[in-house]
């Protein structure tokens, strides 16, 4: 209807002209000449024509380029991040379809600016509220962002003048993108703290400027917490095993007290004897039970080398009779101690041979890759799963008959001492079975 409108105003407007120009050409034709009698009449009718030809020129200019004009102005102010502005839609036709396309791309920016800063106000607060330390740097340096967790460890109130290089983290972003994917374990020392730390490195863009993120975590705060939970842990077993064996024993060693005391009563030899084999027995197993703790609080540091993992690996798969092991991928060479790898391996594939043993198809498999420049070995079984205690990995605890309770508490320590993690979960894909998985960071 506005595009009707609008074309009725100029045909109009172009009828007028035409029948002042078509008036003027009959008013010549009847005087027959400019300088007779009815010129004036003719030069008043081209006057009149001139003025409304003028008119009409104006009146157009102002329909056309009145609007393209306020168009041009709210870009502009869209330009500029003001999206308050509109276009008035003036019935026009294509000009009223440009305001409103205008109009709803101002809508769509407020909108999306709105977004864009609740996002920056709600991330703002998750990183003030965070205690990880968060800096972000320009590729020059400079020091951008930092929540008040990572201002506390560099001890810093302003990011004006500071760049990675005055607070020691140069080294920490001269790499390439793809470098800046690993995750780092590096000693560091800040005036609000120091130990070793955790850095996770990425890259993004802020503001169209390419940016490195570093994010700090202090691997003592972690294991401390972990470290009091395994102490609580290891005292209730303790307290366990320790009563298990001397309740008996104080038994025994009472009663016979009471009956070697009465010269009245007859000595049974061979109740004695059976007695004295069961305290023996008992601190036996006691005795057992101290060396194992012993051995693996005194488990020496990894003794690293280059070694080649497909050929370990496959010497370890040889070991295992029971199952096929099926190695999946070509594994590289990695730098770590391998008799404290071998040994982890062997633990891994016993429990994950023992898990498949009622299946009616047992698979087995270990898979090798890489993941933040770290080594990543994965034990995959289709038995029934890791079961869901939060004891697996407290000395003795374990779920088997024949189990000793150690094997994954070793396995944990070996990873802890080459730096890495030991995780034990369900397969990811949904089926039944465990997958064992061992990640070492790079050197």
């Amino acid at each position: 209807m506005s595009g009707v409108r609008l074309e009725r105003r100029i045909w109009l407007s172009l009828l007028a002209v035409a029948a002042f120009a078509a008036l003027g050409a009959a008013s010549i034709s009847w005087t027959g000449t400019w300088d007779g009698p009815g010129w004036p009449l003719s030069a008043a009718i081209g006057a009149c024509g001139v003025l409304l030809m003028l008119w009409l020129v104006r009146r157009l200019a102002g329909w056309i380029l009145r609007p393209l004009a306020g168009a041009s102005t709210v870009v502009e102010a869209l330009r500029d991040g003001d999206f308050s502005l509109r276009l008035r839609e003036m019935h026009l036709g294509p000009l009223d379809e440009l305001a409103h396309s205008i109009n709803m791309l101002a809508e769509s920016m407020r909108a999306d600016a709105l977004n864009r800063r609740e996002s920056g106000l709600l991330l703002g607060k998750i990183l003030e509220e965070i205690d990880l330390p968060v800096l972000a740097f320009r590729d020059d340096g400079h020091l951008t962002l930092s929540n008040p967790a990572a201002r506390r460890l560099i001890g810093l109130r302003l990011h004006e003048g500071v760049d990675a290089q005055s607070l020691g983290l140069a080294e920490l972003l001269a790499h390439d993108d793809k470098d800046l994917e690993r995750v780092r374990s590096t000693r560091l020392v800040f005036p609000g703290g120091s130990g070793r730390f955790v850095v996770r490195r990425r890259s993004f863009r802020l503001g169209g400027v390419p940016h490195r993120l570093l994010v700090l975590t202090e691997v003592g705060s972690v294991l401390d917490a972990e470290r009091n939970e395994a102490w609580q842990g290891l005292v209730r077993v303790m307290s366990h095993e320790i009563n298990n064996s001397l309740s008996p024993i104080k038994s025994l060693a009472e009663t016979w007290n009471s009956r070697l005391l009465d010269p009245a009563r007859e000595i049974d030899r061979e109740a004695l004897a059976d007695s004295l084999a069961l305290i023996a027995r008992r601190s036996g197993g006691l005795s057992r039970f101290v060396g194992i703790y012993a051995g693996l609080a005194k488990l020496p540091d990894p003794s690293r080398e280059t070694v080649d993992l497909q050929e370990l690996l496959e010497k370890v798969c040889a070991l295992e009779s029971r199952v096929p092991i099926r190695l999946d991928g070509t594994c590289v060479s990695f730098d770590l101690d391998p008799d404290q790898f071998e040994q982890a391996m062997i633990n891994l594939l016993r429990n994950a041979v023992d898990a498949v043993a009622d299946c009616d198809v047992p698979e087995v498999l270990i898979r090798c890759s890489e993941k933040g420049g770290g080594l990543v070995i994965e034990v995959v079984d289709n038995g029934p799963g890791p079961p869901e205690s939060k004891n697996l990995f407290v000395p003795f605890f374990t779920t088997k008959p024949n189990g000793s309770g150690i094997g994954l508490l070793l396995v944990r320590r070996i990873a802890e001492l080459h730096g890495g993690t030991f995780d034990l979960d369900p397969r990811p894909d949904g089926t039944s079975g465990a997958v064992a998985r061992l990640w070492f960071p790079g050197p």
